[in-house]
């Protein structure tokens, strides 16, 4: 009891020091300014946290059609924040401070309030666990503070809070992890090992794989490097650690599996560029943006005598097989699920960093004067070699002063303690690297991700203003809700590059970003219908290529245009304005079922343009694998009717060589016959420079593409634009050597929407609740099949007439249903894949779980 009473006032130091380390962003909170990332922060993180929050205080926990064209935010979302238990305690507290009316509504710019007091929250609760851990490891407590600072207050965790919040929740189950391998080794006792294996797979699937292979080299460690006489054997302890991991996997199924199918149903190209096995070009001693070691740890490693220690052992070795790691490409792959390297794994280093600190300290009174000077020797010519091999090392820097003033006031101070052997100097020192940790923190929030971030321009200004969310344009969409009665209509609007901008603005959009998406729809928009998003990236889909016929597919009836701008899908007719913007109506809506009895294949399909796919969605269904039932709808191309002339450029047998700033070829129609409608331009464009991105204009309009090199190149060639019938078409590129090949040009006249448009439809009700979608339809033609508006995933299930219905893929990306004759009444519900499986699974496992630790602590006692 007494150790427990002691607990709080311990905590209360942490959460002190978790204070001061957030001095700078505490700061710049005072003058509006948030711990956001310019980029991810602002187009995923906060508008996640929005999202999530309105679904879980509104009873939704699976589904959203506010995400996107629609998607299952349990599982698509769980690489961010819908199984994180730092956010879910966050909803439970905003929620309960929101029902005592003590704040607001909770908006976007509320959670970006919030950020700097959560991250302040979560790395007290990191420092406090981490020294605990050392501490349990017999490690004073005072030295254990102090190493669990190292690890906390790191540059990698104010990296990881401001760019990616909920990266920065592994910082808190890696500790409690390796806790529980110790509990196992020291104590045979598997309870905190089960927890935090259960806890790590339900809070984040991906950083539960990075914590796993952590765990893996801890443990292999701890088998070689034993810390108790009586400890459990190896064979004994791996048994306990596979038969534990086994029942931790089986509780958290039911989050784990659904996260892990929404990534293997995700699309994200293959990494395909060569990675080295070595590079040494980051300079971990003086700038590098993942992590400085101190001054300290560097100095202890190259202290021998400290091994004779286990303790320090252990870490000092985990710490040197870590710097080693770091120069290692590959090894970043291997931690990134063997894609592009990532650095995201080094909080790791950051925690035997800190152990072999405190277990060096807690011996310090043990060295020599001789022993410290051949480590003093070593480690400035350490610290001289990073200076050499550092190509770009800037001798006037305010960090490089720092960094040396600090390496030498390191050096004479524990020559200090060794010389005095006074508790004092030694508490001088102690408080010195305290200090020196809390003051390189918050120098790294300025120099690292306030001037390099750019973060010092994520202020309330930008998250009200325009490129993010213009109230004149809130004004319109606000507008439009308001004439509207309709469940299923969409905006096509997007601030910038945003492409969550209808989660930020409350309105039912056409773009979504996310490291995971339902493969479906990015197949959809990058192969099937060849839909160009107005720039090249991967993991997210945007607008519709202004292609009226999808607009009428998908429910997309409005569209918002800043004025000037020539991009407006067929058909859209003005409806409003505003001083800047105007708002667009689709003329041609569609419902959002429609029933079909002409039946194309997918395979039918696959070698025609994407004008013939849309034609087929709209006379009929597009569904995967069945045999064809009817002709391919006819398309007029006029390739034929374009002759070829070069602009600023050469062009010959498909090698484009543009010579001017901007040049690259006009397509000019000899006569003038087609006046009324699009034309869609397709052809197959790569850049012959590896390294440079470009912009691309067909007529007005315009697009980008990515360097070769690019990890986020989407590898997608094949592009179709659609521009208004012209008679000529100016097809441009900047100065460069390009590949432009199969050159198609189709005429679209819209009958086919129109006619489309004017039928009558069978739809007689219908209602969007979430997960749950109901619909009454008319089959009074004895159609075959209805293809709804709902993205096919899996997790979908129907019922027609109370009958269950088989749920099909159809257009490429949507779902469907067999219909029966005369009246239908449909109902969609959807559950995460494996729900009530993995659900059975987790609640079985709990209770294996908790037999398994009552028997193994009955064991023990005996």
């Amino acid at each position: 009891m007494k150790e427990k009473l002691l607990n709080l006032p311990f905590y209360l130091i942490c959460l002190g020091l978790a204070f001061l380390a957030h001095g700078v962003f505490l700061y710049q909170w005072t003058r509006q300014h948030y711990m956001i990332g310019i980029n991810d922060g602002g187009s995923q993180m906060l508008p996640f946290k929005h999202l999530l929050y309105n679904q879980y205080t509104n009873g939704e926990f699976f589904y959203s059609f506010d995400f996107g064209l629609g998607a299952g935010t349990f599982s698509e979302l769980s690489y961010y924040f819908s199984t994180s238990l730092v956010f879910l305690v966050s909803v439970v507290i905003v929620f309960a401070l929101e029902s005592l009316h003590a704040i607001g509504s909770p908006d976007v710019l509320f959670w970006a309030n919030a950020a700097v007091w959560i991250n302040v929250i979560r790395l007290s609760l990191v420092l406090f666990i981490t020294a605990r851990l050392f501490m349990y490891m017999k490690i004073t407590r005072f030295p254990a503070l102090l190493g669990a600072s190292i690890y906390g207050i790191s540059g990698m965790y104010f990296r990881h809070a401001t760019y990616w919040e909920f990266f920065a929740d592994a910082f808190l189950w890696l500790p409690i992890l390796i806790f529980g391998i110790e509990k196992v080794f020291r104590e045979q006792k598997p309870g905190w090992f089960l927890f935090a294996v259960s806890i790590s797979l339900i809070d984040n699937f991906y950083f539960s794989y990075i914590n796993f292979l952590l765990a893996g080299l801890y443990i292999l460690a701890r088998l070689a490097i034993r810390q108790e006489p009586n400890e459990t054997g190896w064979l004994k302890a791996v048994a306990v650690f596979l038969v534990t991991g086994i029942i931790g996997f089986g509780i958290s199924a039911v989050s784990f599996v659904p996260a892990v199918y929404a990534f293997l149903n995700n699309h994200r190209p293959d990494f395909e560029q060569e990675i080295p096995w070595v590079d040494l070009t980051d300079n971990i001693l003086f700038t590098s943006r993942f992590i400085v070691l101190p001054a300290i740890f560097v100095l202890f490693l190259f202290c021998f005598s400290l091994y004779r220690h286990k303790t320090f052992r252990l870490f000092a070795v985990l710490g040197i097989a870590g710097t080693l790691l770091h120069f290692s490409p590959v090894a970043a792959s291997v931690f990134n699920g063997f894609s592009a390297p990532q650095y995201r794994w080094e909080y790791f280093l950051s925690l035997v960093a800190g152990g072999t600190v405190a277990a060096g300290f807690q011996h310090i009174k043990t060295l020599t004067r001789r022993q410290f000077a051949v480590a003093g020797v070593l480690t400035a010519a350490v610290y001289m070699f990073a200076v050499w091999m550092d190509q770009t090392f800037d001798w006037g820097a305010q960090s490089t002063a720092l960094i040396l003033l600090s390496l030498l006031l390191t050096f004479l101070l524990t020559l200090a303690v060794l010389q005095f052997k006074q508790p004092s100097v030694k508490a001088l020192l102690a408080g010195f690297l305290i200090v020196s940790a809390l003051g390189f923190a918050n120098i790294y929030q300025v120099e690292k991700i306030l001037e390099d971030g750019r973060i010092e321009h994520v202020n309330k200004d930008l998250l009200t203003s325009s490129g993010y969310d213009t109230a004149e344009v809130r004004g319109l969409i606000e507008a439009i809700h308001e004439r509207e009665d309709g469940v299923s209509y969409r905006i096509d609007w997007m601030e910038g590059v945003r492409n969550n901008t209808p989660i930020v603005q409350d309105f039912r959009g056409l773009s979504a970003y996310s490291s995971i998406l339902n493969k479906n729809l990015l197949y959809f928009y990058l192969y099937d219908l060849q839909i160009d998003m107005g720039r090249e990236s991967v993991s997210r889909y945007a607008t519709l290529g202004n292609r009226a016929n999808l607009h009428s597919l998908l429910q997309g009836k409005y569209a918002i245009k800043e004025k000037g701008d020539p991009n407006v899908p067929y058909g859209f007719t003005e409806m409003m304005s505003s001083e800047n913007y105007i708002v667009y109506e689709n003329g041609n809506p569609l419902p959002f079922a429609r029933a079909a009895s002409v039946v194309y294949s997918e395979q039918q399909l696959e070698s025609q343009p994407a004008i013939v796919r849309e034609h087929a969605m709209l006379t009929g269904i597009v569904l995967d694998g069945s045999e064809a039932s009817a002709a391919l709808p006819a398309a007029k191309e006029q390739t034929d009717a374009f002759e070829v002339q070069e602009a600023e450029a050469t062009f010959r047998d498909g090698n484009l060589a543009v010579s001017g700033d901007t040049g690259g070829i006009d397509l000019v129609r000899s006569d003038s016959a087609f006046a009324e409608g699009d034309l869609y331009v397709s052809f197959r464009l790569e850049h012959i420079s590896p390294n440079k991105g470009f912009p691309l204009t067909v007529n007005g309009y315009e697009t980008s593409r990515k360097a070769n090199t690019s990890i986020y190149r989407t590898y997608v060639d094949d592009i179709t634009v659609r521009i208004p019938a012209e008679d000529t078409i100016k097809i441009r590129m900047p100065k460069g050597v390009y590949q432009l090949t199969n050159l198609q040009i189709f005429e679209e006249p819209y009958t086919v929407l129109q006619e489309q448009s004017q039928k009558n439809t069978g739809l007689q009700a219908l209602s969007i609740d979430g997960s749950q979608v109901n619909l009454s339809y008319d089959n009074s033609a004895d159609e075959k099949y209805l293809a709804v508006n709902i993205p096919f995933e899996r997790g979908w299930k129907a019922a027609v007439n109370g009958q269950e219905a088989e749920v099909l893929k159809a257009n490429y990306g949507f779902a469907a249903v067999p219909l029966s004759e005369g009246a239908n009444d449909i109902t969609f519900t959807y559950r995460p894949p494996f729900f009530y499986l993995t659900l059975s699974i987790s609640l079985f496992s709990l209770l294996i779980g908790g037999l398994y630790i009552f028997w193994s602590s009955r064991k023990t006692r005996i």
